[in-house]
């Protein structure tokens, strides 16, 4: 059991802990990029207008999603369930990590997720189903 123990005014109590990947992901929109520069352009239009948006990277793929949080009571059925859903997820080829992409003066941020398994899948079936959209 993964369990810690904590104390509250004295009282000791285990809260148990579980950490689990969703189990499906829907994508609503998926837009592939000819190049990882065309794709840092349009991130870099999103960051100037306020945006607090990174580009994440893995498995040779570099890509930025919307999620759809569970704001409905179907949505939190949903995700209960562990079926999250992404309104769109844009992406490109980048054959290789680099933490920054300069656009003109401008540094678009990419962040290396290969840790997370769960990220990881989602570039890897990005990177199979470029020909399928």
């Amino acid at each position: 059991m993964n369990a810690i123990l904590l104390t509250r005014v004295g009282v000791a109590f285990m809260v148990e802990i579980i950490c689990r990947c969703p189990k499906k992901l829907i994508i609503l929109e998926c837009t592939r990029y000819p190049s990882r520069d065309d794709l840092a352009k349009t991130i870099a239009v999103l960051i100037r207008t306020g945006n607090m948006t990174v580009l994440k990277w893995a498995e040779g793929v570099a890509f930025s999603y919307t999620d759809v949080p569970p704001a409905t009571e179907n949505l939190t059925n949903d995700f209960l369930q562990g079926r999250m859903y992404w309104s769109d997820v844009i992406y490109a080829a980048m054959p290789e990590y680099k933490p920054v992409i300069r656009i003109g003066t401008m540094d678009v941020p990419v962040i290396d997720v290969t840790p997370n398994s769960f990220l990881r899948q989602v570039a890897k079936w990005l990177k199979q189903h470029k020909h399928e959209e």
